[in-house]
């Protein structure tokens, strides 16, 4: 829970969305527990489960500081509900599949406090037994993931995000790539990585945005950045270049 008593350790909320993931969920708040860091409060937002999610809240309530049980428009307004009610410094969405690292919140405030500038962390983060880390912000004109992970291993500051606005409900898909986009090209945010060996934790089943095909993710991706004034005669490479890829590839597989 934010305390004023561990003022010099940067403030950091998570929020846990979920819905009818109640047999996930408690791997999930007791990873947040099992955190070595005081400084931190846990949000649930919950999309009105039918399934176990309700009694496991109420088995954790002394750790849980906000919990919403409604109706929502999917998972974007979920993380938007949970951000906008979020108290801490820093915010990030570790999703009800997801497992945080023991020392994810500890390694997080170490990068905090050593650049006070810094708007936002893109922690390495685990899937599938592989490690994915790194951040290269100079790509994201012409491919969006170019961070590990929206959920887990990154950390916004509450108040670069208010400048830079929330998730855009508009996009079924890829709304944290929307929001990606606008804080590097629009706002020029400040951000960092962590080294390969600190890791945040593990995805577990994360991956919204890929259980989409090939085609309606391209097609969504084409209206995020016409959306955000990107450049025709990019988008037209973007769109030649990824369907080549895909024929050559289906084509090499005959």
């Amino acid at each position: 829970m934010i305390s004023k008593v561990h003022s010099t350790m940067p403030s950091v909320s998570v929020i846990v969305s979920t819905l009818n993931d109640g047999d996930k969920l408690q791997m999930t708040i007791e990873s947040f527990i099992n955190q070595d860091y005081e400084n931190k409060e846990l949000l649930v937002i919950d999309g009105l489960s039918t399934d176990s999610t309700t009694e496991i809240c109420k088995k954790y309530q002394n750790v849980i500081s906000v919990y919403v049980s409604e109706k929502d428009s999917g998972i974007y307004d979920a993380w938007n509900k949970g951000l906008k009610l979020a108290k801490g410094r820093f915010v990030g969405i570790v999703d009800s599949s997801n497992k945080l690292y023991p020392d994810a919140m500890k390694i997080l405030s170490n990068y905090i406090k050593k650049d006070q500038s810094l708007d936002f962390v893109c922690g390495a983060v685990k899937k599938d037994g592989r490690l994915y880390a790194g951040f290269n912000p100079k790509k994201i004109t012409i491919k969006f993931n170019i961070i590990p992970s929206s959920v887990v291993g990154f950390y916004i500051k509450k108040s670069s995000l208010k400048k830079v606005g929330y998730l855009n409900l508009k996009y079924n898909i890829q709304a944290d790539y929307d929001l990606l986009y606008r804080m590097i090209v629009k706002h020029n945010l400040k951000g960092i990585h962590s080294s390969g060996d600190e890791v945040f934790g593990d995805l577990g089943e994360s991956g919204f945005s890929k259980k989409h095909n090939f085609w309606k993710t391209l097609s969504n991706e084409i209206i995020i950045r016409n959306d955000n004034g990107q450049n025709k005669l990019v988008l037209l490479y973007i769109i030649i270049g990824r369907s080549l890829r895909k024929f050559f590839n289906i084509l090499f597989r005959l």
